[in-house]
């Protein structure tokens, strides 16, 4: 076939992530981030109990 085709080639259609897996990985960070915030915020609470 020509490589004046209108499909473009394998490297080219991976080149992009579909949009799930973005979307997914969105989510991943999301939910590291608010796990990480409570952790954060429960030991700041620890701390500040055994302070007191």
């Amino acid at each position: 076939m020509s490589h004046r085709t209108h499909r473009p080639d394998a490297k080219q259609r991976r080149a992009r992530p579909p949009l799930g897996q973005g979307l997914w990985q969105t989510v991943f960070y999301a939910a590291s981030a608010t796990l990480a915030s409570g952790l954060i915020h429960e030991l700041l609470y620890l701390v500040h109990r055994s302070v007191v």
